[in-house]
Protein backbone atom coordinates (compact mmCIF):
# COMPACT_ATOMS: atom_id res chain seq x y z
CA UNK A 1 0.00 0.00 0.00
CA UNK A 2 1.24 3.42 -1.17
CA UNK A 3 0.20 6.44 1.04
CA UNK A 4 0.75 10.32 -0.72
CA UNK A 5 1.13 12.61 1.67
CA UNK A 6 0.06 16.31 0.24
CA UNK A 7 2.36 18.86 2.35
CA UNK A 8 1.77 22.54 1.21
CA UNK A 9 5.41 23.29 2.60
CA UNK A 10 8.55 21.95 3.48
CA UNK A 11 7.78 20.73 7.62
CA UNK A 12 3.84 20.76 7.38
CA UNK A 13 3.99 17.03 6.84
CA UNK A 14 6.24 16.04 9.63
CA UNK A 15 4.57 18.40 11.65
CA UNK A 16 0.81 16.84 11.11
CA UNK A 17 1.44 13.41 10.71
CA UNK A 18 5.21 12.83 11.19
CA UNK A 19 4.31 9.61 13.86
CA UNK A 20 1.53 8.04 11.65
CA UNK A 21 4.64 8.50 8.47
CA UNK A 22 6.75 6.42 11.63
CA UNK A 23 4.81 3.87 11.63
CA UNK A 24 3.75 3.48 8.58
CA UNK A 25 7.48 3.13 6.66
CA UNK A 26 8.41 1.11 10.01
CA UNK A 27 5.16 -1.13 9.13
CA UNK A 28 6.67 -1.98 5.50
CA UNK A 29 4.49 0.88 3.76
CA UNK A 30 5.96 3.15 1.14
CA UNK A 31 5.29 6.68 2.53
CA UNK A 32 5.76 9.52 -0.43
CA UNK A 33 5.93 13.06 0.70
CA UNK A 34 4.88 15.31 -1.90
CA UNK A 35 5.73 19.06 -1.00
CA UNK A 36 3.71 21.10 -3.31
CA UNK A 37 4.77 24.43 -3.19
CA UNK A 38 8.72 23.97 -3.23
CA UNK A 39 9.49 26.13 -6.08
CA UNK A 40 12.46 28.39 -5.77
CA UNK A 41 11.58 32.09 -6.95
CA UNK A 42 13.63 34.44 -9.15
CA UNK A 43 15.04 36.64 -5.98
CA UNK A 44 15.44 39.63 -8.41
CA UNK A 45 11.74 40.11 -8.89
CA UNK A 46 10.46 39.43 -5.06
CA UNK A 47 7.77 41.52 -3.48
CA UNK A 48 8.83 43.47 -0.61
CA UNK A 49 6.78 41.20 1.64
CA UNK A 50 8.62 38.59 0.07
CA UNK A 51 12.05 40.28 0.72
CA UNK A 52 11.35 40.38 4.20
CA UNK A 53 10.40 36.84 5.11
CA UNK A 54 13.68 36.20 3.01
CA UNK A 55 15.64 38.65 5.97
CA UNK A 56 14.50 37.46 8.99
CA UNK A 57 17.38 36.00 11.14
CA UNK A 58 18.59 32.33 10.46
CA UNK A 59 17.39 32.60 6.65
CA UNK A 60 19.79 31.66 4.28
CA UNK A 61 20.70 33.76 1.37
CA UNK A 62 19.01 30.33 -0.67
CA UNK A 63 15.97 29.80 1.18
CA UNK A 64 14.39 27.37 -0.70
CA UNK A 65 17.46 25.09 -0.90
CA UNK A 66 17.99 25.34 2.79
CA UNK A 67 14.62 24.40 3.66
CA UNK A 68 15.20 21.53 0.77
CA UNK A 69 18.04 19.80 2.69
CA UNK A 70 16.01 19.95 5.67
CA UNK A 71 13.45 18.10 4.11
CA UNK A 72 15.83 15.60 2.95
CA UNK A 73 17.13 15.30 6.63
CA UNK A 74 13.66 14.67 8.21
CA UNK A 75 12.41 12.38 5.66
CA UNK A 76 15.11 10.52 6.03
CA UNK A 77 14.68 10.07 9.64
CA UNK A 78 10.84 9.03 8.35
CA UNK A 79 12.04 6.75 5.95
CA UNK A 80 9.61 8.22 3.36
CA UNK A 81 10.67 9.13 0.13
CA UNK A 82 10.53 13.01 -0.86
CA UNK A 83 8.92 14.41 -3.91
CA UNK A 84 9.39 18.25 -4.00
CA UNK A 85 6.61 20.09 -6.20
CA UNK A 86 8.00 23.30 -8.23
CA UNK A 87 4.63 25.30 -7.41
CA UNK A 88 5.34 28.59 -6.04
CA UNK A 89 4.33 29.52 -2.12
CA UNK A 90 1.84 32.33 -1.91
CA UNK A 91 4.12 34.80 -0.82
CA UNK A 92 5.53 34.84 -4.54
CA UNK A 93 2.54 34.18 -6.89
CA UNK A 94 1.31 36.92 -9.05
CA UNK A 95 -2.13 37.02 -10.76
CA UNK A 96 0.65 37.08 -14.02
CA UNK A 97 3.94 37.98 -14.77
CA UNK A 98 4.15 41.55 -14.15
CA UNK A 99 0.69 41.48 -12.48
CA UNK A 100 -0.36 42.47 -8.90
CA UNK A 101 0.98 40.20 -5.80
CA UNK A 102 -1.69 37.55 -4.86
CA UNK A 103 -0.94 37.92 -1.06
CA UNK A 104 1.40 41.00 -0.52
CA UNK A 105 1.44 40.99 3.76
CA UNK A 106 1.07 38.75 6.80
CA UNK A 107 -3.23 38.79 7.05
CA UNK A 108 -3.21 38.21 3.32
CA UNK A 109 -1.54 34.51 4.08
CA UNK A 110 -4.62 33.54 6.20
CA UNK A 111 -7.66 35.06 4.62
CA UNK A 112 -9.62 33.85 1.66
CA UNK A 113 -7.97 32.33 -1.69
CA UNK A 114 -7.63 35.15 -4.37
CA UNK A 115 -9.78 34.06 -7.49
CA UNK A 116 -6.60 34.11 -9.28
CA UNK A 117 -5.58 30.92 -7.90
CA UNK A 118 -8.96 29.04 -8.93
CA UNK A 119 -6.87 27.52 -11.90
CA UNK A 120 -4.14 26.51 -9.55
CA UNK A 121 -6.48 24.67 -7.72
CA UNK A 122 -7.59 22.68 -11.03
CA UNK A 123 -4.18 22.26 -12.15
CA UNK A 124 -2.98 20.88 -8.77
CA UNK A 125 -6.11 18.57 -8.47
CA UNK A 126 -4.75 16.78 -12.00
CA UNK A 127 -1.34 17.03 -10.54
CA UNK A 128 -2.78 14.90 -7.57
CA UNK A 129 -4.33 12.62 -9.58
CA UNK A 130 -1.23 11.58 -11.69
CA UNK A 131 1.20 11.07 -9.19
CA UNK A 132 -1.15 8.88 -7.61
CA UNK A 133 -1.73 4.58 -8.98
CA UNK A 134 -4.72 3.03 -9.13
CA UNK A 135 -7.47 4.35 -5.66
CA UNK A 136 -7.20 1.05 -4.95
CA UNK A 137 -3.40 0.70 -4.53
CA UNK A 138 -3.17 4.08 -2.02
CA UNK A 139 -4.06 6.51 0.73
CA UNK A 140 -3.98 10.34 0.11
CA UNK A 141 -3.45 12.49 3.09
CA UNK A 142 -4.13 16.37 2.76
CA UNK A 143 -4.19 19.40 4.83
CA UNK A 144 -7.95 20.48 6.84
CA UNK A 145 -6.31 23.63 6.41
CA UNK A 146 -7.32 24.66 10.20
CA UNK A 147 -5.39 27.82 10.83
CA UNK A 148 -6.48 29.20 6.95
CA UNK A 149 -3.28 29.55 5.50
CA UNK A 150 -3.97 29.95 2.00
CA UNK A 151 -1.52 27.20 0.83
CA UNK A 152 -3.01 24.56 2.98
CA UNK A 153 -6.50 25.73 1.79
CA UNK A 154 -5.56 25.39 -2.07
CA UNK A 155 -3.68 21.61 -1.32
CA UNK A 156 -7.37 21.00 0.93
CA UNK A 157 -9.41 22.12 -1.93
CA UNK A 158 -7.56 20.14 -4.61
CA UNK A 159 -7.58 17.39 -2.91
CA UNK A 160 -11.26 17.04 -2.22
CA UNK A 161 -11.71 16.75 -6.03
CA UNK A 162 -9.74 13.39 -5.83
CA UNK A 163 -12.65 12.13 -3.62
CA UNK A 164 -14.95 12.72 -6.67
CA UNK A 165 -12.63 10.52 -8.33
CA UNK A 166 -12.89 7.32 -6.04
CA UNK A 167 -9.51 7.80 -3.66
CA UNK A 168 -9.23 7.61 -0.13
CA UNK A 169 -8.45 11.07 0.88
CA UNK A 170 -7.77 11.01 5.03
CA UNK A 171 -7.42 14.63 6.31
CA UNK A 172 -4.62 15.79 8.55
CA UNK A 173 -4.87 18.47 11.14
CA UNK A 174 -2.40 21.39 10.62
CA UNK A 175 0.32 21.52 13.11
CA UNK A 176 0.78 24.92 14.87
CA UNK A 177 -2.34 26.32 13.74
CA UNK A 178 -4.39 23.12 15.62
CA UNK A 179 -3.06 24.11 19.25
CA UNK A 180 -2.74 27.88 18.38
CA UNK A 181 -6.12 28.13 18.26
CA UNK A 182 -8.57 25.56 19.78
CA UNK A 183 -11.37 27.46 17.73
CA UNK A 184 -9.78 26.45 14.54
CA UNK A 185 -10.28 23.01 14.03
CA UNK A 186 -14.08 22.90 14.50
CA UNK A 187 -14.15 26.27 11.95
CA UNK A 188 -12.26 24.33 9.61
CA UNK A 189 -14.49 21.28 9.64
CA UNK A 190 -17.62 24.21 9.47
CA UNK A 191 -15.71 25.60 6.53
CA UNK A 192 -15.55 22.49 3.91
CA UNK A 193 -19.37 21.09 4.92
CA UNK A 194 -19.42 17.57 2.98
CA UNK A 195 -23.10 15.71 2.54
CA UNK A 196 -21.92 13.17 4.35
CA UNK A 197 -20.28 15.08 7.14
CA UNK A 198 -16.68 13.97 9.26
CA UNK A 199 -15.45 11.09 10.85
CA UNK A 200 -12.40 11.60 13.14
CA UNK A 201 -9.38 8.40 13.13
CA UNK A 202 -7.28 8.48 15.39
CA UNK A 203 -3.88 7.55 14.96
CA UNK A 204 -2.30 5.36 18.24
CA UNK A 205 1.58 6.32 18.58
CA UNK A 206 3.91 4.17 19.75
CA UNK A 207 6.75 6.30 22.48
CA UNK A 208 9.01 5.28 19.20
CA UNK A 209 6.95 6.30 17.01
CA UNK A 210 6.40 10.32 18.50
CA UNK A 211 10.50 10.15 18.69
CA UNK A 212 11.15 9.68 15.55
CA UNK A 213 8.65 12.45 14.62
CA UNK A 214 10.08 14.71 16.90
CA UNK A 215 13.24 13.85 15.69
CA UNK A 216 12.33 14.94 12.21
CA UNK A 217 10.49 18.10 13.28
CA UNK A 218 14.29 19.27 15.16
CA UNK A 219 15.67 18.31 11.63
CA UNK A 220 14.14 22.00 10.32
CA UNK A 221 16.19 24.26 12.29
CA UNK A 222 15.66 27.06 10.49
CA UNK A 223 11.90 26.87 11.23
CA UNK A 224 12.31 26.06 15.22
CA UNK A 225 12.67 29.24 16.38
CA UNK A 226 9.00 30.66 14.82
CA UNK A 227 7.50 27.58 15.72
CA UNK A 228 8.22 26.42 19.00
CA UNK A 229 10.51 29.51 20.81
CA UNK A 230 10.17 32.59 22.66
CA UNK A 231 11.71 35.51 20.89
CA UNK A 232 12.53 33.35 17.82
CA UNK A 233 14.92 31.03 19.70
CA UNK A 234 13.98 27.16 20.18
CA UNK A 235 15.41 24.61 22.71
CA UNK A 236 15.33 20.97 22.08
CA UNK A 237 12.94 20.51 24.88
CA UNK A 238 10.86 23.27 23.35
CA UNK A 239 10.31 20.94 20.28
CA UNK A 240 9.67 17.77 22.09
CA UNK A 241 7.95 19.08 25.19
CA UNK A 242 5.29 20.71 22.43
CA UNK A 243 5.29 17.90 20.25
CA UNK A 244 4.98 15.30 23.18
CA UNK A 245 2.16 17.25 25.16
CA UNK A 246 0.03 17.89 21.89
CA UNK A 247 0.54 14.06 21.45
CA UNK A 248 -0.74 13.55 24.94
CA UNK A 249 -3.65 15.61 24.50
CA UNK A 250 -4.65 14.39 21.24
CA UNK A 251 -4.79 10.97 22.79
CA UNK A 252 -7.01 12.09 25.85
CA UNK A 253 -9.57 13.86 23.70
CA UNK A 254 -10.10 10.54 21.47
CA UNK A 255 -9.58 7.97 24.00
CA UNK A 256 -6.66 6.48 22.18
CA UNK A 257 -3.99 5.35 24.50
CA UNK A 258 -1.23 7.43 25.57
CA UNK A 259 0.32 9.00 22.37
CA UNK A 260 -1.95 9.74 18.91
CA UNK A 261 -2.41 11.91 16.02
CA UNK A 262 -5.71 12.45 14.84
CA UNK A 263 -6.77 12.19 10.73
CA UNK A 264 -10.45 12.98 9.31
CA UNK A 265 -12.25 11.35 6.88
CA UNK A 266 -15.55 12.44 4.57
CA UNK A 267 -18.84 10.42 5.42
CA UNK A 268 -20.94 8.71 2.54
CA UNK A 269 -24.19 10.74 2.66
CA UNK A 270 -27.02 8.30 4.13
Amino acid sequence: MQHIILSPHYDDAALSCGGMIAQRTAAGDQVVVTTVFGGRADPATLSPFAQSIHARPGAADDLIAQRLAEEYQALAILHAQPRPGDYLDCIYRREKPGGRWLYDREETLFGPVDPADAALVEELAAVFAALAPHPDQCTIYAPLAVGCHVDHQVVRQAAMQLLEASYEVLFYEDYPYVVRDRAGLPAALERFKTSGGWRPRPVVLSRQDLDCKIAAVAAYASQLGVLFGTDGVAAPQDVSGALDGFARFTARETDSGRFAERLWTVTQAA
